[in-house]
């Protein structure tokens, strides 16, 4: 298989193909990403060999294969790179080698510290089942506070149309109320995608443009930006890509993370004078080419020290209606496409949010569908 989370497997054995309980076609083509959630404990090994800096860099540790019905199947695994002139289709990149053998008592305790990861993530999983009534108004929060947006500035265009009829004044209005529409089917769809991720492993995986949906999270809160005062200042570059910034993942989720992120900047600038109140927002590529940066840095409050160390700790918020479960859930949707998600103070005032995330290459753009519901109407 491709030595990452974006290869693909291209050669297995029949009885690797029985212990994923697919045949062999099925199994050949899989990417590393599927075959990550298949085996628990392979994303580590995947890591490992992408930071590795060795042609011949190798990984060894513990698999545990979930079973539909049975119990946790154990296996002790080892992955190692192959130089490129190892590669039988001769092209670029790089591959790797995964062999499976019956787990034994020597990975005990890597097993056990896996399973205890593991059932600190169930925990957290656990939070949108437990917790249903706190995650759902959170999360329904988002297209609701844009709803009321929409249709605030939906009656102030009535208002001014009343008062000075325009000849395009009616498409307007045709437009707000469509946004509106957008917004009650996302609040339906979040309803459904809670339901789904507490029952299953696996979000959607498509191919999402990031910057057409920054730009769409910005239409989605116009109405709060200029109802608070809040300047905006856009730097993104247009990446040379047929698919614009094309990143693997579920739309819906990360539209989420954006929407939550630019929400919490306007608030944090509140108590800032009305002529200070500045929100930028920027992006760019690292120096590999292999990720690309959105950063939303504003002009509020700041954090303070005591407050960074518990910022991402679930239930912990420094507003005074707040949930605190957002910038946790945030980061757990970052995490689990494989991104990062942080932030930095500011010289001046105010603090910056980072969020990260993998591009996808153009070759594996085609295998991907496309996410083209963003909720709003991009600019």
């Amino acid at each position: 298989m491709g030595a990452g989370a974006n290869g693909t497997v291209q050669w297995c054995t029949e009885a690797f193909a029985r212990l994923l309980q697919c045949t062999v076609a099925d199994v050949v083509g899989m990417s590393g990403f599927a075959l990550c959630l298949q085996l628990v404990g392979l994303a580590d090994g995947v890591a490992a060999l992408a930071a590795g800096q060795d042609s011949h860099a190798e990984w060894s540790g513990p698999l545990r294969m979930d079973g539909s019905g049975n119990a946790p199947c154990w296996h002790h695994a080892h992955m190692r790179r192959l130089p490129k002139a190892a590669l039988a289709s001769g092209e670029g990149g790089s591959a790797a080698v995964l062999r499976l053998s019956p787990g034994s008592e020597q990975t005990s305790a890597t097993r056990r510290h896996l399973e205890d990861r593991e059932r600190l993530l169930f925990t957290s999983r656990s939070l949108a089942v437990g917790e249903m009534a706190t995650t759902l108004a959170h999360e329904l929060n988002q297209p609701l506070g844009s709803l009321a947006n929409v249709l605030r500035g939906v009656k102030a265009r009535m208002v001014t149309l009343k008062a000075a009829p325009s000849p395009g004044g009616m498409s307007h209005l045709e437009q707000g109320v469509q946004l509106a529409l957008d917004q009650v089917q996302y609040a339906a769809r979040i309803i459904g995608r809670v339901r789904d991720f507490t029952q299953s492993h696996q979000p959607r995986r498509e191919l999402v443009d990031l910057l057409a949906l920054l730009h769409s999270s910005l239409t989605l809160l116009d109405w709060d930006l200029a109802r608070h005062g809040v300047r905006v200042s856009l730097d993104v570059q247009a990446l040379s890509t047929q698919d614009g910034a094309p990143v693997a993942g579920d739309g819906v989720m990360l539209q989420q993370v954006l929407v939550n992120l630019l929400r919490n900047a306007i608030d944090a600038m509140a108590d800032s004078p009305p002529g200070e109140r500045r929100l930028s927002v920027s992006s760019q590529v690292d120096d590999a080419g292999e990720h690309l940066e959105i950063a939303i840095a504003d002009t509020g409050c700041g954090i303070g020290e005591d407050a960074a160390g518990q910022l991402f700790m679930p239930f912990f918020t420094t507003k005074p209606t707040g949930m605190g479960v957002g910038l946790n859930i945030c980061r757990s949707l970052i995490e689990l496409h494989q991104g990062r998600l942080w932030f930095t103070p500011n010289e001046e005032r105010g603090c910056t949010f980072h969020v990260a995330l993998p591009l996808v290459p153009d070759a594996a753009s085609a295998q991907l569908p496309r996410f083209h519901d963003f909720g709003g109407t991009c600019p």
